[in-house]
């Protein structure tokens, strides 16, 4: 019996694919050298089919895990960040990584602007407001944590105790586009896998979610200042999220920007869902952008049962590995 052959498939598609940037708060763990080579992988296969890839990857470098970390090492954060940077670089490079660009959230000219854009897009819509908080937060995760999220008053990633933030911040309105977000997975038009991590997202929505602040106070925090008010940084989620975008030139809407957005492919870990699969298509919505196509969700590396981390402390330097 003959089998039909599969449809001739049209090659010269444009392709778009990302990793989630690095934090610099210590140097590379085999965590990310994995999630980068899957990505390679999924590149280099799309460019042997002879389509149009642009694969991006960097460094997330604001926010207080960088700041402690540089503090901690007795360096000026600018300069620990450089040099944490220049080590995921050197580890692209060393797993021959077919990466077109390497974006860095402390990038001025590139990535900056790009986030401001983005802030002035929601104030646009009415989505940014000021109001008192008092929460949970997570050092280690850089977000707020519920109750719910916490054993023993600890963060279950990190295993570490939450500490009580209580200041004035901007908020976004996230909670205003979450009905729009559950209708674009429930249908795969924002489409997540493994099949698995969708319910997730979708159970993480049904049982309610908090507009999230989107700012933190200046003199406790590392980041771009609030356009407007200088007494406020950006939230490194807000931040980093726009790197995706940022590397292509949406400050001043580039061909490059028109050609390869909206992302094809993010491929993240499974720590990260909800700021992925929840913050960014919400931001994308009230800026008026298309949504990533695919969100692609890894598992850990574990030693000893528990998630390899920086922040644990029990990770394997893939230079070695190399």
């Amino acid at each position: 019996m003959f089998k039909q052959k599969p449809a001739c498939r049209q090659a010269g598609k444009k392709f778009y694919i990302t990793t989630s940037i690095a934090y610099t708060n210590a140097p590379p763990h085999i965590g990310f050298a994995l999630e980068i080579i899957q990505a390679d992988v999924l590149a280099r296969y799309r460019k042997n089919l002879g389509d149009d890839v642009f694969f991006l990857t960097g460094t997330d470098e604001h926010g207080l895990k960088t700041l402690r970390a540089a503090e901690s090492a007795g360096k000026n954060t600018i300069e620990f960040a450089d040099e944490i940077s220049g080590k995921f670089k050197q580890l692209a490079e060393a797993l021959n990584i077919s990466n077109n660009d390497f974006i860095r959230t402390t990038d001025e000219k590139r990535h900056k602007p790009a986030v401001y854009k983005f802030w002035e897009k929601y104030k646009e819509q009415g989505d940014v407001y000021k109001k008192k908080y008092r929460g949970f937060y997570c050092a280690g995760c850089e977000a707020f944590k519920t109750q719910k999220e916490l054993i023993d008053g600890k963060c279950t990633v990190h295993l570490k105790e939450v500490e009580v933030v209580e200041e004035e911040n901007y908020f976004f309105k996230l909670s205003k586009y979450l009905p729009e977000i559950k209708k674009l997975i429930e249908k795969d038009k924002l489409k997540i896998i493994p099949e698995a991590r969708k319910n997730e997202v979708l159970n993480m929505i049904d049982n309610g979610l908090e507009d999230v602040s989107f700012s933190r106070a200046k003199e406790k925090y590392w980041g771009w200042p609030v356009p407007g008010d200088d007494t406020q940084n950006i939230y490194v989620w807000q931040d980093a999220l726009s790197n995706y975008i940022s590397a292509l030139g949406y400050a001043e809407d580039s061909k490059q920007f028109k050609k390869y957005w909206p992302a094809d492919v993010h491929c993240i870990g499974k720590d990260i869902v909800k700021f992925h699969t929840i913050y960014w298509p919400a931001m994308l919505i009230s800026a008026k952008l298309e949504l990533p196509k695919l969100i692609f969700i890894h598992g850990f590396i574990n030693v000893a049962g528990q998630k390899m981390s920086k922040s644990l402390g029990n990770v394997i330097d893939p230079f070695e590995l190399v």
